[in-house]
């Protein structure tokens, strides 16, 4: 998991006086071990060279992926520096991500560049129709990015990367492990002509590591690129069901909680080759939940939710004597139809499967996000300026959210970087309208907004690679639920209730000898450590949410090749997480730190991969949320099968 320096989304490679233009999502992985110019990559909406770039961004390979000890994206992510992974259920089964401290509905989730966040509520941003093996790499900003991405990319963004990076293999796996864990993945990839097809779908199950835990996941993906003289065409669309036993998920006094999400999604995208780029793209998500407080019990009547978001995003750039220029709108409708949040509709609408149950309310809001961006590079310096104007039909007028990213080379290795950044999050629907006797939410919130300040070191070399950044984040406005710490008291509200300060420290060193010789004992090794602070003015009011940060995190992991074809993979993660939980009988208890350590064995053959792997191998008893303890020691083994049946005659350049 090497820090990267980009979200690629583009890029060009000049090597000794050539120039190839690549514009297919696996170009960092193919092209890596070579020594270039300079790599053009978007990291914002103007691209620039990867070595300049003033933001670190992570970048975890197909690679790094297949040899990590994870099922799961909410594994891999979980081992990056600033990255807060907090599970309810597990293997995917509900998690929530935050960065750099904020809550999880301040980070933005992308789909190979399209933004598939909830606005339900962030519990659903990473309901996502992949599978891990689908995954082609992974890249994660640390840190405001609204004057780039938009609304919600208030503390950081997740740009998954899917498809398969051999034209012509067909790939099967299976799984099986402990507590009646069984899984199944299949894809196929295919090049024909000047279409690029690539289709897979898996299903994962089991009976629970502790009473009413149970779940089945559930993917299909399908993704295309048609080229042509003029561009390129890009079609993605999947679909992915979760049903899962829900002990205790959001009230320790209801541990017989159940709930069902299918999330639909499609895009459609078109990228130029002239010298003005213009790409734009068009995208639909659809996401259905069923909440039963106790399960199969009608009695207590379901929550039905159903979301639905589509967007048109256009961006265009050019580079020039004067540098590079970037402009875009985002336009997204963002409706709900539920028996529980929004505003009571004259004519309620029938709930599909369910007689005689209707969504009686409903909630749309329309967001319009303008950007302008101008990036140049005299000498050692890159400077990149933008602005992001954004209305919501909600708020009067447009407000503006600017951003300066600087950064100077002071050899061929080693940048220093500075920037700062002002971003907003809009409130969930959640947030908003939820209301339980135990919950009450608040349709007149405001955004929550913040400005950030970064600096740091980074150092890129062959096989060594490292940086260190500080940052300070003021945030006012935030939006969290709350309530009076006496047992008496048993309403959470949200409210923008906090004007919070987070200091925070960030630094990675990574050795990878592999990359220069691929018999090396030590196939990898990686260090990271966070360190967090927050001054808080919000008086005495419990936070359920925006306190519960880590303070701490520790990553380490290596990889090693213990024989021929065998090889290992450990990582180990110490938390120190801030805040505190109440129990069922209203008793406050603070988090208590924890180490989690995962293990995998790997036997490799060409065409067949084996392996054993064991997650939480200390079988320690920890809590993501408060009262919701997660699994011990759990052990799991598979096979995987990749096989070409054909082959693409190489291009020369």
């Amino acid at each position: 998991m090497d820090p990267d320096d980009s979200l690629k989304l583009t890029a060009e490679f000049r090597y000794e006086g050539l120039q190839i233009t690549a514009d297919s999502r696996d170009d960092s992985l193919k092209i890596q071990h070579f020594l270039m110019d300079g790599v053009i990559v978007t990291a914002s909406r103007t691209p620039v060279e990867a070595q300049k770039a003033a933001r670190i961004v992570t970048v975890i390979s197909k690679s790094d992926i297949a040899r990590s000890p994870a099922q799961t994206l909410n594994d891999i992510l979980r081992n990056i520096p600033g990255v807060d992974i907090r599970q309810r259920g597990p293997l995917g089964t509900q998690a929530d991500i935050s960065i750099r401290g904020g809550t999880f509905d301040q980070t933005l989730i992308l789909l190979n560049g399209v933004n598939v966040t909830d606005p339900q509520t962030g519990h659903h941003n990473l309901n996502l129709p992949v599978d891990i093996e689908s995954i082609e790499r992974i890249e994660i900003l640390n840190g405001p990015a609204a004057k780039s991405f938009g609304p919600n990319a208030f503390s950081g963004v997740v740009n998954i990367i899917t498809g398969n990076s051999n034209p012509n293999r067909i790939r099967a796996s299976l799984l099986y492990g402990q507590y009646g864990l069984k899984g199944a993945t299949a894809g196929i990839s295919n090049t024909t002509g000047k279409l690029e097809q690539f289709l897979s779908l898996s299903r994962t199950a089991s009976d629970g590591y502790i009473e009413n835990t149970d779940f089945s996941n559930r993917t299909l993906f399908y993704q295309a690129e048609y080229n042509l003289k003029s561009g390129i065409i890009d079609l993605q669309t999947g679909s992915g069901a979760k049903n899962f036993g829900a002990n205790s998920f959001y009230s320790l006094k209801y541990p017989d909680q159940f709930e069902s999400v299918k999330t639909e999604f499609i895009s459609l995208k078109y990228r130029n080759r002239s010298a003005i780029r213009i790409e734009p793209a068009l995208y639909l998500r659809r996401n259905r939940d069923r909440f039963e407080l106790k399960r199969d019990d009608e009695s207590f009547p379901f929550n039905h939710h159903k979301t639905i978001t589509a967007g048109l995003n256009l961006n265009t750039w050019m580079v020039h004597r004067f540098g590079k220029t970037s402009m875009g709108i985002d336009l997204r409708n963002e409706h709900i139809l539920s028996n529980v949040l929004g505003n009571l509709i004259s004519n309620p609408v029938e709930v599909r499967g369910f007689e005689d149950t209707y969504y009686l309310k409903s909630y749309s809001r329309f967001n319009t996000s303008l950007y302008a961006e101008q990036a140049f590079s005299p000498g050692r310096f890159l400077a990149a300026i933008g602005v992001m104007a954004h209305h919501n039909h909600d708020l009067s007028g447009f407000r503006f959210y600017p951003g300066v990213d600087l950064s100077f080379r002071m050899n061929d290795n080693m940048r220093i970087f500075s920037s700062a950044n002002k971003t907003l999050r809009m409130p969930t629907f959640t947030d908003m309208f939820y209301t339980s006797p135990v919950q009450k939410g608040n349709p007149h919130l405001r955004p929550e907004e913040a400005v950030t300040f970064e600096a740091g070191i980074k150092y890129t070399g062959t096989i060594i690679k490292g940086d260190i950044s500080a940052f300070r984040r003021r945030g006012y406005n935030l939006i969290d639920w709350v309530k009076d710490p006496s047992p008496d008291s048993l309403t959470w509200r949200s409210a923008n209730h906090a004007e919070i300060s987070f200091t925070g420290v960030e630094t990675s060193l990574s050795l990878t000898p592999s990359e220069e010789n691929q018999d090396a004992r030590i196939q990898s090794l990686r260090l990271s450590y966070s360190f967090l602070r927050a001054d808080a003015e919000q008086g005495e009011m419990l936070s359920r949410y925006a306190l519960d940060y880590l303070r701490h995190q520790v990553n380490f992991s290596v990889d090693l090749r213990v024989a021929t074809r065998l090889y290992s993979s450990t990582t180990v993660t110490w938390r120190d997480r801030t805040g505190s939980w109440q129990n069922a009988t209203g008793d406050v208890i603070s988090h208590n730190p924890f180490w989690l350590a995962d293990t995998r064995f790997s036997w490799k053959e060409k065409h067949f991969t084996g392996y054993v792997e064991a997650s939480n191998i200390l079988n320690t008893r920890y809590f993501d949320f408060g009262g919701l303890i997660q699994p011990g020691i759990w052990v799991r083994g598979g096979i995987t099968l990749n096989l070409e049946y054909s082959k693409k005659k190489s291009d020369t350049v």
